[in-house]
This record gives structure tokens, sequence and C-alpha cells, in this order.
């Protein structure tokens, strides 16, 4: 789970980065998305907390499209097993080195994804991702979390992007977020670097995807998911939407 709030969001994509292309490559390099450490570390805590109620005590939780999960530990402490997930390899063995040894997380790469038996997961997580999944992707990847979290488990989809949110919106945001923290003029050299690097040429080529509340919800329906939005978003960026779903049948 991911997103500093002036691109949009760390990417990640269906299983196997299928049709994610170039935001996965995008992700396995460095870049400057987030404009320092406290950057980094401040959108973390905001998740956490948000996130804090919606965990299942003793439970299991994918976090799909994790990025660098610095909440992962914390989660770990409220539920039995946090499985992280992301399309990019080099996130992925960032997580490894970081969080090799801890007993209650694990980080999965394609094919342990794959292999996830169905109703396993009592909560997939998937912040700031639906993004980076192409539209006509996204219904398959829908599906998968149907069957992960089976007739009991729930869907938390957070940070979706309305149609048409000016790119400015997203920078308003990340810079009320810097101006609280005490990372501003990190933050505006860091839009700097942006501005300079190819993530607009990504964003053109491999595609950004957007829903209104109303389209998504349908396409959760007609993966056999009900969904509620939330009355505020998961994170730091408060003009995009959240919805928790759960299963036609509960």
């Amino acid at each position: 789970m991911h997103d500093n709030g002036i691109s949009g969001g760390m990417p990640s994509g269906p299983p196997g980065g299928q049709g994610a292309g170039g935001w996965v490559d995008f992700w396995n390099r460095p870049n400057a998305i987030y404009a320092n450490q406290r950057n980094l570390e401040a959108h973390f805590a905001c998740l956490q907390s948000d996130i804090e109620a919606h965990l299942p005590e003793g439970g299991t939780v994918l976090d799909f499209g994790c990025g660098d999960a610095l909440a992962a530990e914390a989660m770990a402490k409220r539920c039995r097993n946090v499985w992280l997930y992301d399309a990019a390899p080099a996130v992925r063995q960032r997580l490894r080195e970081r969080l090799s040894g801890h007993p209650g997380i694990r980080v999965l790469d394609d094919d342990d994804l794959a292999a996830l038996p169905a109703g396993s997961i009592d909560l997939v997580l998937a912040v700031s991702v639906l993004q980076y999944i192409p539209r006509e992707e996204l219904d398959g990847v829908l599906r998968l979390w149907r069957g992960l979290v089976g007739a009991e488990g729930r869907v938390l989809i957070a940070d979706v992007v309305d149609p048409d949110t000016p790119m400015l919106r997203d920078i308003a945001s990340q810079l009320g977020m810097a101006r609280r923290h005490g990372f501003l003029m990190a933050a505006l050299m860091g839009l700097g670097r942006m501005a300079l690097s190819d993530y607009r040429r990504i964003r053109r080529e491999s595609g950004f995807s957007t829903y209104t509340p109303a389209d998504l919800e349908s396409r959760l329906s007609a993966a056999g998911l009900r969904a509620e939005r939330l009355p505020k978003n998961i994170g730091p960026t408060p003009h995009r939407h959240s919805f928790i779903a759960r299963s036609h049948a509960q």
C-alpha cells in the first residue's frame, strides 16, 4: 500500500505484472516519488492509522501492491499473518532484506500469490493500486480477490482516482502534507525531479486507470462483491475514494 499524493501512487499490477509493463520497470529502479525519508514515514504513518480499524484481529491480510510496506510490522501485531505482494522484483527484494525472519510476515512473488488457497485471506488491502491495473484486466483481478477472501472475508480498496482529477489537486494535497510534517522544501524539490523524470511518459504510454464510484461499485458487483463507499479516503489524499467490499453472501 503506497502513494505520496503527487503522482497517484506507487505501482503494482495484476498477478505477474501483466499489463503493468512500464510501471513495473519504473518502480524497479530509483525514482523521486517520495521527497525524502520523512515523506515516506509520514505517508505510512497516515495509512497505518487509517487502516487500523479495518484489520482482522488474529486474521490473515494480503497487502496487494504493498510498496515499501512500512506499516507491515504494526499490522502484524494485530494480525496473525501479513502477506506482502508487489509486482516489482526490486521492491520484493527490499522487503525480504528488511523483514526476513519476522514470524508473521511473508513476501510473496507471483507464484506464491497464485498458490494461495481460495478463502484463505480475511482482508485484501489494495491501496493506490487500481490506477496501475489496465481497465481491461481489472475484472480478473477482482475475481482473484473475491476467490481469496471467500464468503467471509473483505476487500479494502483505497485511493481510487476519479476521472478528470487534475494533477494540481494531487500536488496541492502533497504540499499540504509536506507543510504539516516539515518537509515542504524537500517536496518542492521532489516536484522538480519528477518533472524531469519519465513519469509522465510512462503514465501516458502505460495508462492510468480512473473510476467513478458508481463504475467501480458495478464492477465489484459483477465480480461477486458488494461494495460500501467509506466516508473518508484511506491515506493522505482526501479527494480520492475508498471502498470496503464483501461477498454478496454476507
